[in-house]
């Protein structure tokens, strides 16, 4: 929604307001943090103190899977998970213990191996991080594999959102072929 659409909703909502105060009410939210509000953001937050509804448009991934390539430094990519790998600890070089977590998550075009490292790891021990959920990864980096496929690596600066209130469920494909014990596995 753009500034005019925000300043149109407040005006229809609150008549006894004219075009001219809410701005005046803009820039009184933006003066005291100096440039760090865009005018659309402290148009929100203007909105939020005078109990004025503004619709949160869809959640959209910045970057669909299919258009990722290796020595990307800054990816944010949404999707469903669809197999979430056992933890496992590592000793790095230097003696200290690493862990690392395995995922696969898959959007419209395509799917994606996720590695998470050490306390990432937590995401998945916890379940925060699970099969079928849809997640957010913010600012990882992306890598060719041992595979030699594409892999979106989570560590310290990567932030993850898995509760996400925007998103559109039927826009990440469901996961179709659930995970099954060795037992369950027919010859052939």
């Amino acid at each position: 929604m753009t500034l005019k659409d925000i300043i149109e909703r407040i005006l229809l909502s609150r008549r006894d307001l004219t075009r001219d105060k809410v701005r005046r009410m803009i820039e009184e939210k933006k003066t005291p943090v100096q440039g760090f509000f865009t005018d659309e953001a402290a148009a929100r937050m203007v909105a939020s103190d005078l109990k004025v509804e503004i619709p949160t448009e869809p959640l959209q991934p910045t970057l669909e899977i299919k258009n990722l390539i290796s020595g990307l430094n800054d990816v944010t990519i949404i999707g469903r998970v669809i197999a979430v790998y056992p933890t496992r600890t590592f000793t790095r070089q230097d003696l200290t213990e690493g862990r690392i977590a395995r995922l696969l998550m898959a959007d419209r075009s395509g799917t994606l191996k996720v590695v998470l490292w050490d306390e990432k790891v937590i995401s998945v021990e916890n379940e925060e991080i699970k099969q079928g959920r849809i997640v957010k990864l913010s600012h990882g980096y992306t890598r060719t594999g041992l595979d030699g496929k594409l892999e979106l690596h989570v560590g310290s600066r990567t932030g993850i959102q898995v509760r996400l209130p925007a998103a559109d469920e039927s826009a990440y494909p469901p996961v179709t072929h659930p995970l099954k014990e060795v037992e369950e596995q027919q010859e052939g």
